[in-house]
């Protein structure tokens, strides 16, 4: 019989990276989107926090499915083929989709503060430098994690970010002017 060996070491990070990175750019687009075609900043806040949760749920949701359905490709490995290979906990799946849903919600809140505290045209700046700032230290953690160029892998993600941002800005002013 084929022994099954958990890997359950720091969760690696798994969930909170992919809530950070997918919420970053939803919430970012969308509050950017949503910011060109109103002036008033409470339609940004409630578009962004009802965007904001419902993409939270659909990254932990798919979060959790995603690897469950890989820990079962992993398990039919070992027993099938004797493979050798790590498979991910229910703990690890459980607490990566937890913290995926986290994430996503933490860095949707963040980006709304500014329309909080601020003037909508000084809001829709700050949310912007600090959604591209986010995307960037993100991108160079995981660019050091993965023993690739830190600084590189950061500005990936943050002309990721600016682009996702831009593209929304453009599809605002189209349909405004509809």
């Amino acid at each position: 019989m084929t022994k099954i060996h958990n890997h359950v070491t720091s969760y690696r990070l798994e969930g909170i990276s992919f809530g950070l990175a997918d919420g970053l750019i939803m919430s970012l687009g969308l509050i950017i989107g949503v910011a060109e075609a109103t002036t008033d900043p409470r339609l940004v806040m409630i578009a962004g926090v009802i965007g904001g949760f419902a993409n939270a749920f659909g990254n932990s949701i798919g979060f959790y499915m995603s690897q469950s359905a890989e820990r079962g490709l992993q398990i039919l490995e070992i027993v099938e083929h004797g493979a050798t290979t790590n498979v991910h906990s229910k703990t690890e799946i459980y607490m990566n989709s937890a913290f995926a849903f986290l994430c996503s919600v933490a860095v949707s809140i963040a980006l709304l503060i500014p329309f909080v505290l601020l003037n909508m045209t000084i809001a829709i700046i700050v949310a912007f430098v600090l959604g591209v700032l986010i995307a960037f230290t993100l991108g160079s953690y995981v660019g050091r994690i993965s023993r690739e160029n830190s600084w590189l892998c950061g500005l990936k993600y943050a002309v990721i970010a600016f682009l996702g941002a831009i593209i929304s800005h453009l599809i605002a002013d189209i349909l405004v002017a509809f």
